[in-house]
């Protein structure tokens, strides 16, 4: 579908869908309130998100999980099937989500890591590589920043980096040696691309795959 990625694909046809059957409604077509069922199915949209997210950064599946996890306890409470106070939820998860931040800052964090993967929460994050066989990563931050230093690393040919940002930010500072393809699913975010873009078609690729919910990225040289 015009090379659009899969989780935007997902939610466009979503979208569509919901405004055919509001359509059909109207024309009286089908006995439907489009009214009672946004009221009762809305949490469906964050699951979208999730699962659209978990879709195309399957490597930093932290941030998609906890979306996934929202919606579904949200959807769960709407339909009545279960007796829960949300935010009462809420503190335990975010603490649960700190433990698991904290241990994937917990490997090795040398300058020539062919793999950089951070998690943050709440907090930022520094990382720096010049291994020169560079493979890629994941980043996730949620109401948090994460800095990528890989002016002084190399690609055998491509690498690829996973980015999930919800509230966060994510920066990641590349040699104008490289050429970096981006794509991804914006929701109330995006990504910025500020890079020299003056590699050539031989150069070495670095392959960026973004979600950013209501957060941003940002690649430079």
């Amino acid at each position: 579908m015009n090379g659009r990625p899969l989780p935007q694909v997902f939610l466009g046809i979503l979208i569509v869908a919901a405004g055919v059957v509001a359509l059909l409604g109207q024309l009286g077509l089908v006995e439907v309130s489009l009214g009672e069922i946004i009221s009762d199915w809305w949490p469906m949209v964050i699951v979208a998100v999730g699962l659209a997210a978990l879709i195309s950064v399957p490597r930093a599946w932290l941030g998609p999980t906890l979306v996934l996890l929202v919606g579904a306890l949200l959807q769960l409470s709407e339909l009545d099937l279960v007796d829960i106070d949300l935010w009462g939820f809420i503190w335990p998860i975010a603490i649960i989500l700190v433990g698991l931040s904290l241990l994937t800052r917990m490997g090795t964090r040398g300058e020539d890591d062919e793999v950089v993967n951070s998690a943050v929460v709440w907090w930022g994050s520094q990382r720096r590589t010049t291994s020169q066989r560079f493979r890629g990563g994941s980043l996730t931050a949620i109401m948090g920043g994460i800095e990528v230093d890989l002016r002084g690393a190399g690609i055998v040919d491509r690498a690829e980096v996973a980015v999930f940002t919800w509230w966060g930010g994510v920066e990641i500072k590349v040699p104008p040696t490289w050429r970096v393809e981006v794509s991804g699913l914006p929701v109330l975010g995006g990504w910025d691309d500020k890079t020299a873009h003056t590699a050539g078609p031989d150069a070495p690729v670095l392959v960026v795959h973004v979600t950013a919910i209501m957060g941003g990225l940002e690649i430079k040289n």
